[in-house]
């Protein structure tokens, strides 16, 4: 899995990339294959008190032309990365468990033909 992190108003740190690698690793354990991860990140220097100045776009390629995109939003741009991988997390768990009941249905209207 290829992850690539852009950063738009300034450098993304090695502490930042390796946090954002982490999050994006427990994709992983869903057994899905992914392609590619692309970060984009955003610092909008705005009033400190702004809650919406930190901006986290999140690009998932899985292969079989799926594409999952997520768009986080928060204070500090840890947090925009967790909420991301916790939305992207779940958007790929459901293609994938949409997936396996397609299958599923596919054998067993397979099965019922061939028992008649």
């Amino acid at each position: 899995m290829n992850i690539l992190v852009h950063a738009k108003n300034g450098e993304a740190t090695k502490a930042l990339r390796s946090f954002i690698k982490n999050q994006i690793k427990k994709v992983e354990k869903l057994g899905v294959p992914i392609r590619q991860v692309q970060v984009f990140l955003e610092n909008i220097a705005r009033k400190d008190s702004d809650p919406h100045r930190a901006s986290v776009v999140v690009d998932v390629e899985v292969a079989g032309k799926k594409k999952v995109s997520v768009r986080s939003r928060a204070y500090d741009l840890y947090q925009a990365v967790v909420d991301a991988s916790q939305d992207v997390l779940r958007q790929v768990r459901k293609q994938k468990e949409k997936n396996l009941t397609n299958t599923r249905k596919q054998q067993r209207e397979i099965f019922r033909e061939t028992e008649e």
